[in-house]
């Protein structure tokens, strides 16, 4: 009988124990799935694709025939769950962002998308324009007001304006660029009101906003991040189809892309994979962007056997710096290449001998 009670004891304790360790397992996954849930202050980025423009982006009466092509470069961005955030630790392919960095106060994630996809807009016109000047084409360029793709929390222009909204006059004075607005806005003091006249969806719409004080300055306003709005007119039609990809990192590979249709003696290509990344100006000059490291990355896998980088060799934290030195970590072949205008990229690609297969 005591064998029996013991043996009985036994059994009750072995089930007690797996039903609490199978209550612990239920628990761990339940915890974990909400890990993927619960968001954080930060955002995460990672490396995204490297994406061929030549189906892309059409140009009219442009060649079609490149042996090798040029890509632009995503990086992967979105809010970070606890997940995302406890697997950027300990992956050196991802990255942490502070939410503010990224969004603004008060900034919805509509917002944000207007602001991004407008950015992009901006550049498309921008690489359109210095690839048909850089083919010989006249292009004609006019300041068309103050494009606004930010907007204070807390501030005048908060409810009343949007990201894309293009700011045309300030109490009747025009303001065909940015610096026109501040011009008009010295001087006056809190509490102004001044009358704003603006384009919103090709709509001409006007309001009343009071001024007040700006966050880390002496100055007033109405609370708005601002750029320079430009009407570009080119002789030829071009077709970008780029919906989905947003911000003005792919400046210098849709010109070059767009140079190279116009340039139908020569393939600038010369049957390499050429990938990259940089802002365009439009001087011609690339600017510095966000994520170098996790294009970098992209576009080795993409196969891409060059890379072209924006440089500044005043700058220790450079593109070309940070690119190499991904390039070492991942071993990779791809070439990278330093370019602060695109005439160095052009330069380089007319020096460069054609691929052999």
């Amino acid at each position: 009988m005591e064998e029996r009670r013991m043996g009985s004891v036994s059994q009750a304790s072995r089930r007690r124990m797996a039903r609490w360790i199978n209550g612990l397992i239920i628990l761990i996954v339940i915890l974990l799935g909400l890990s993927f849930f619960v968001p954080t202050n930060y955002y995460v980025t990672r490396p995204g694709s490297a994406i061929s423009l030549g189906p892309i982006i059409e140009v009219e009466d442009g060649k079609k025939d490149e042996t090798g092509s040029f890509m632009l470069t995503t990086v992967r961005m979105g809010e970070a769950s606890i997940a995302w955030y406890l697997y950027a630790q300990f992956s050196q392919d991802a990255e942490l962002m502070p939410k503010q960095l990224v969004v603004s106060q008060g900034e919805s994630n509509e917002d944000f998308i207007r602001r991004e996809q407008a950015v992009m807009d901006n550049s498309q016109k921008l690489a359109e324009a210095v690839a048909f000047r850089l083919a010989g084409y006249d292009v004609h360029v006019e300041n068309q007001g103050v494009w606004v793709m930010g907007i204070l929390e807390g501030m005048p222009a908060k409810g009343a304006l949007k990201i894309g909204d293009v700011i045309t006059e300030v109490d009747g004075v025009k303001t065909p660029e940015a610096k026109d607005l501040l011009h008009q806005l010295a001087g006056k003091k809190e509490g102004d009101e001044v009358e704003i006249t603006y384009t919103r969806d090709g709509q001409v719409a006007k309001t009343m906003l009071p001024l007040k004080p700006l966050p880390n300055s002496q100055s007033v306003g109405i609370g708005v991040r601002t750029d320079s709005k430009q009407s570009i007119e080119i002789p030829k039609k071009v077709t970008i189809a780029a919906q989905g990809i947003g911000g003005p990192s792919a400046g210098l590979m849709m010109a070059l892309e767009i140079y190279d249709q116009l340039n139908t003696e020569t393939d600038l290509t010369k049957g390499f994979q050429i990938a990259g990344t940089g802002t365009i100006a439009l001087d011609g000059s690339v600017g510095k962007i966000g994520g170098i490291n996790h294009k970098i990355v992209a576009a080795d896998a993409a196969g891409a056997e060059i890379f072209f980088a924006p440089d500044d060799p005043n700058d220790p934290n450079s593109n070309y710096k940070d690119a190499v030195k991904t390039a070492e970590r991942i071993g990779t072949s791809m070439r990278i290449v330093p370019v602060k205008t695109i005439d160095e990229a052009v330069a380089f690609l007319n020096e460069l001998k054609p691929k052999q297969t």
